[in-house]
């Protein structure tokens, strides 16, 4: 059966929601004309393609009649963080009509191919190509290609397939309409991830060992293991968990056969392995694996269950009663917590407390510290064994003279927290303590992080990070907490607030990796715990950062009257903005002296 090119049918009664199914016999290309004209809920079918294109500009190309060419213009999820998942919910929804019309169980390749399965090797039935469109409301043409009638010598490779060939029969029709029906009931949910375990289900590339090709010409192989909450492929490699976005990916494809080991050779190699990783351990912690729980337990004079919690709360995997994962070391280390116990120093919540704070610490730490050394010894980002255990070895190196380092960062940092503490013993502490406190942010850091290969990112952050960092230590504030793009500061003087604002926003602009930053600013009483602040001094500050433009230091009117006389800023007031859950507020801008005024109509993030 092939295509009726007489617009008959489907054009006259398009279900709800849609507006219009228009068929035409020929056109360049179906997304193409719906990019042209982008209104929602609009659709376009085609029996011939002059200039049809796939992912990445690639030519598609079938006889007239003898495949679909299905566009459709949707409205974009509110939600950023779920575009990725766009074309993947697609093909889910040409899955779902690709049974309902011929038949057919087929299975999903991320991000954008339908395949069926021929024997032991899946077969592309169809692709998917997604363009979105700009403006206050985007709108996605999503693109369906599905090969109905093409004969084997019609097919552009051998890895492709049709619906005639698999044996089924297919109307035409029956199939537009169950597209529409599906992309519809797609997208009612694509704004939540009620769909998304249905997709992981049909993707066959999860659980392969792949080759992923990104954009800069890098590969990398590991499992792809899942898709996560941003629509990206999961790949288990030698130097842990990657994602890969579908805008960096050129190419994911099934890696090339691993040369076969005997049994023997790979049990050899994993006795080697692990001797390897004995013996790292034993040059940091000084000793050998020797003894159980229990051994640990009697040699440092406490039970079993609490040697247990002390274990956990430091963040290490539970060991069996009868594993031997314990030296001497640990003993020494819960006699040492428990000798403050012991003493009337702390008590035992206090040790747990105090336990987990290091565990939590010092696990970031030493995650990071081997990948800084991880990265000395490769130019690419790919971790191979040799690279692992000379990036291991000479972290064994680095432990013992870093030690001395550990203890004077600690012992400075808690002398610094002492005279907070001291600084804030004053009348009414137990509402709080007065800072000024500011909430930097990265404008436009959402769309950017999509541009961005991983390397890339990492670079951006990194960079971010130790400006904020830098800045502020060097006015005296305190850096509460650093989260991607964002960047939380309080400081025990507005001058000193002030400062730390205003060079952050002249650093981030002379940084031509950065794009531009934005500051709010409130001062009063805020809550300190465990490291963080709270309170409703914070929260104005992170509303006036969201009603900031690209550029600028909102601030209440108390910071503008404190540094309003200051020659070396200027204050302004900003127009009248409500700040959700706090009401309306006039804040003020503050700008070095002599700088271009920022732009105050405000950007979106």
């Amino acid at each position: 059966m092939s295509h009726d090119a007489d617009g008959e049918g489907v054009g006259r009664g398009a279900p709800p929601p849609w507006s219009s199914v228009e068929r035409v016999a020929s056109i360049d290309s179906t997304n193409a004309a719906l990019l042209r004209d982008p209104r929602p809920w609009r659709a376009l079918v085609a029996d011939y393609q002059t200039d049809g294109r796939g992912r990445r500009d690639r030519a598609w190309e079938a006889p007239p009649g003898a495949s679909l060419a299905f566009s459709a213009a949707l409205p974009l999820p509110h939600e950023t963080d779920r575009w990725g998942w766009v074309p993947l919910l697609v093909g889910l929804a040409a899955r779902r009509a690709i049974a309902t019309a011929a038949g057919l169980d087929v299975g999903l390749k991320w991000p954008n191919d339908v395949l069926v399965r021929d024997g032991d090797q899946w077969l592309k039935l169809g692709g998917i190509l997604c363009n979105a469109t700009g403006g206050d409301f985007p709108v996605v043409v999503v693109g369906v290609g599905i090969n109905l009638f093409q004969t084997r010598e019609q097919l552009p490779t051998t890895q492709a397939t049709s619906i005639a060939l698999c044996g089924k029969q297919i109307d035409t029709e029956e199939l537009i309409n169950a597209l529409l029906v599906e992309l519809a009931r797609v997208h009612d949910a694509w704004h939540t991830d009620r769909l998304d375990d249905e997709y992981r289900a049909a993707c066959v590339t999860i659980g392969q060992e792949v080759r992923v090709q990104v954009a800069d010409d890098r590969e990398e192989i590991g499992d792809a293991v899942d898709i996560d909450t941003s629509g990206r492929l999961i790949l288990e490699t030698p130097r842990g968990r990657t994602p890969h976005a579908v805008g960096d990916v050129v190419h994911v494809r099934p890696r090339e056969p691993r040369e076969r080991h005997t049994t023997e050779q790979v049990r050899a190699a994993t006795v080697e392995r692990a001797a390897f990783v004995d013996s790292i351990e034993q040059r940091l912690m000084g000793a050998p694996r020797t003894l159980r729980r229990a051994d640990v337990s009697q040699a440092a004079g406490i039970p079993p269950e609490v040697s247990r919690r002390f274990w956990r709360a430091l963040g290490f995997a539970n060991a069996r009663d009868e594993d031997v994962v314990f030296s001497e070391s640990d003993v020494a280390a819960v006699r040492g917590v428990m000798s403050l116990i012991a003493d009337g120093l702390v008590d035992e919540t206090t040790a747990l407390g105090i336990t987990r704070a290091v565990g939590r610490s010092t696990d970031r730490m030493a995650m990071w510290v081997l990948q800084l050394v991880t990265d000395m010894f490769t130019a690419d980002g790919e971790v191979d064994e040799t690279t692992a255990r000379s990036a291991a070895d000479r972290a064994a190196i680095i432990a013992d003279r870093f030690t001395p380092l550990l203890d004077y960062v600690w012992r400075r940092n808690l002398t610094v927290a002492i005279s907070r503490l001291i600084a804030d013993s004053e009348p009414e502490s137990h509402i709080g303590v007065v800072r000024t406190v500011g909430f930097a942010d990265l404008v436009n850091f959402t769309q950017l992080v999509r541009q961005m290969g991983e390397r890339e990112l990492a670079a951006l952050i990194v960079t971010f990070e130790t400006i904020a960092s830098d800045v502020v230590s060097q006015h005296g504030g305190a850096l509460v907490k650093t989260v991607g793009d964002e960047v939380l500061y309080s400081h025990t003087s507005i001058e000193g607030a002030v400062a730390i604002a205003v060079d952050l926003i002249e650093a981030t602009a002379a940084n031509d990796l950065l794009p531009r930053m934005r500051i709010g600013m409130a001062t009063g009483r805020v809550l300190a715990r465990l490291g963080d602040i709270y309170g409703t001094t914070v929260n104005r500050a992170a509303r006036l950062t969201t009603a900031a433009a690209p550029g600028t230091i909102l601030a209440d009117a108390d910071i503008a009257r404190t540094v309003a006389m200051r020659p070396d800023l200027d204050t302004r007031p900003y127009r009248a903005v409500q700040l959700s859950g706090l009401g309306e507020l006039t804040p003020w801008t503050i700008t070095r002296h002599g700088t271009s005024d920022p732009d105050t109509e405000g950007e979106s993030r």
